[in-house]
C-alpha cells in the first residue's frame, strides 16, 4: 500500500494564515467549512517542519477556492497567496533568509536568482513527501531565463484544465525573485500536469520588469 503523501506543518500553517490575511478570519472559516476542513478552524498546524499534514488537505482547500471564487478570482487570490506565503516563509525562517541575503550581496543578479532557485529546490524535498525516484524540483539555466521543473506539485495533482493551475507557485516564485534581486521578474507556468503535461514547468525571466502585477 502506498503511504499517504504529506506536507510539513509550517507550510500548511502559512497557507492558512496567508488566506486569512487576505479574506479575513470569517472568510477563511467559510472556506474551511465549505471544504469540510473544520479541524483547522481556530487550530492551525504547529510552527515546525514535521511532515504531518496530508497533501489531500491542501488540495481540498484550494479546490474549494476554485469553486467559491471561480477561475479568474481564484487565480488573482492564488497569486496573492503565493506572494504572501513567500513573504511569511522568509520572515518565519529569518536565520536562513539572513544567510541567503548576506551570501547574495556581492554576486551578480542572475547568480542571486540561481542561488535562491537552487535553495527552493532543496527545501521542496524537505517540505513534501514524494513517490517519485527523480528529484521533485529541477532547475535549468538558459541564456535569458531559468526553468523550474516541478514533478509533484499538489496544485496540479489529479486536476484537469485547459489552462495552467499552479498560480500559488507562480506568486511564490515572483516574490522570491523580487526579494533576492531587488527587481521584479516575469514568472509563467508554461507546462502543467493539469493540462496533460508530465510536469509543471515554470519560466523565470532574467529580464527585469516594472513591478509585481
Amino acid at each position: 500500500m502506498n503511504e499517504e503523501k504529506m506536507i510539513d506543518n509550517f507550510l500548511m500553517k502559512t497557507y492558512l494564515k496567508t488566506i486569512q490575511n487576505i479574506v479575513g478570519i470569517n472568510g477563511l472559516n467559510s472556506v474551511l467549512n465549505y471544504s469540510h476542513l473544520q479541524k483547522y478552524v481556530g487550530s492551525f498546524p504547529p510552527d515546525n517542519g514535521k511532515l504531518e499534514v496530508p497533501v489531500t488537505d491542501a488540495q481540498t482547500l484550494f479546490a474549494a477556492l476554485y469553486e467559491l471564487f471561480g477561475e479568474t478570482g481564484t487565480r488573482a487570490l492564488s497569486l496573492r497567496v503565493g506572494r504572501e506565503f513567500a513573504r511569511e516563509g522568509i520572515e518565519g525562517r529569518s536565520a536562513m533568509a539572513k544567510a541567503l541575503s548576506l551570501a547574495a550581496r556581492l554576486i551578480p543578479e542572475e547568480k542571486k536568482m540561481k542561488m535562491l532557485l537552487d535553495r527552493v529546490a532543496e527545501q521542496t524535498d524537505k517540505m513534501f513527501t514524494s513517490h517519485s525516484d527523480l528529484p521533485e524540483v529541477e532547475i535549468q539555466e538558459h541564456d535569458d531565463h531559468f526553468l523550474l521543473i516541478h514533478r509533484d506539485r499538489f496544485e496540479s495533482d489529479g486536476r484537469k484544465s485547459d489552462k495552467p493551475v499552479c498560480n500559488i507557485y507562480v506568486g511564490m516564485l515572483e516574490y522570491f525573485m523580487y526579494w533576492i534581486s531587488g527587481a521584479s521578474h516575469e514568472v509563467r507556468e508554461i507546462e502543467c500536469r493539469a493540462m496533460g503535461n508530465p510536469a509543471d514547468v515554470f519560466r523565470i525571466s532574467k529580464s527585469k520588469r516594472e513591478s509585481l502585477s
